[in-house]
């Protein structure tokens, strides 16, 4: 079965500040520059992928947020739909782990031109004309208010015009309450097709658990009972600050499918999560109905993207089959 090429994301953009490595952040006295942004990651690399991408946002109308905006041209993203405000960018701090030092993170969005994304600020009918997949995050419904509100009307409105969404629950603890989520991820689940959870987001923030039950038959559960098409997950073993092993599910309501265990060693880990989305939303823009390709493809992309620095992946399709080759996995033929 194919859905149209193009892909759209709903979400906030972000400047991100890393410190030299080594350097904790209270030392710091430089720091690299890069943009991202959780829905903007996923485009990105899908557009490297080599399909349409647009980010629908809200970014500061000076220099910063215009070198955001050129940030995502220089990485073919249709910027047409992007709405320019009074607020400043978002930021966020990263300092690097490094062996038994954890990576630590620090946001300053509170205040974010994103946060203030409105509904009324995007005609949804246009930004979805042709596209195959919406893709939102949780991050996005927790920001602010009006940014769930605009996620759930840029949702509502896909599932009229026949676009998939495409959801992955992110949520952090930091930004809302699991009260709060309790409320609001059930309504998201009632639009989404393709999920990116854990069995804790599927019993805690869904309140799903009809009885007891293993992981597997409460993932199929939910695809049934929420009307999923696919559910995406990963099992990830941390060894130590740059090393880990990973290995890629996906669960119809009647099926599991199971890829193989990966280690690797880890240059910069954000984003991670967002390439292992987009791996899979490009298997699935190729062949809706090749889920097992898909897996192996977030797999790849996943594990690539933590060889380089930045947010976001820049692998082509043809890195993605490359690895899989090595990876011992040669029946991935796309």
């Amino acid at each position: 079965m194919k859905i149209n090429n193009k892909a759209v994301g709903l979400g906030e953009l972000l400047l991100r500040l890393t410190s030299n490595r080594g350097i904790r952040l209270e030392d710091a006295s430089g720091f690299k520059a890069n943009y991202g942004g959780s829905e903007a990651n996923v485009i990105i690399s899908l557009c490297h992928l080599g399909h349409e991408g647009k980010v629908l946002s809200k970014v500061a109308k000076d220099d910063i947020g215009q070198a955001c905006i050129d940030f995502l041209v220089r990485n073919h993203v249709d910027v047409s739909s992007i709405v320019r405000d009074e607020n400043p960018l978002g930021i966020y701090f990263v300092e690097e782990g490094e062996g038994a030092r954890a990576s630590k993170v620090c946001y300053n969005r509170k205040w974010s031109s994103a946060t203030r994304m409105e509904k009324t600020d995007f005609d949804f009918a246009s930004c979805l004309k042709g596209a195959g997949v919406l893709h939102v995050s949780g991050i996005t419904l927790a920001i602010s208010q009006s940014a769930r509100e605009t996620a759930l009307e840029a949702m509502k409105e896909a599932k009229k015009l026949g676009v998939k969404v495409s959801f992955d629950f992110n949520y952090r603890a930091k930004l809302m309450t699991v009260d709060e989520a309790k409320k609001v991820y059930p309504l998201v689940a009632g639009y989404a097709d393709i999920v990116s959870a854990s069995p804790w987001d599927i019993r805690t923030l869904l309140s799903f658990e009809p009885e007891e039950m293993d992981s597997d038959k409460l993932f199929m559960d939910a695809c049934n009972h929420f009307g999923f098409d696919y559910l995406f997950t990963k099992k990830r073993t941390i060894l130590s600050a740059r090393s880990q092993t990973l290995k890629p599910f996906c669960y119809t309501n009647d099926r599991k499918f199971e890829g193989q265990e990966r280690k690797f060693e880890i240059f910069d880990r954000i984003g991670a999560g967002d390439a292992f989305t987009a791996g899979y939303l490009h298997g699935l823009l190729l062949d809706y109905g090749c889920p097992e390709d898909a897996m192996d493809y977030g797999m790849a992309n996943c594990i690539l993207e933590q060889t380089i620095f930045g947010d976001c992946s820049v692998f082509t399709h043809e890195d993605l089959v490359d690895y899989l080759k090595t990876a011992g996995l040669e029946e991935v033929k796309r």
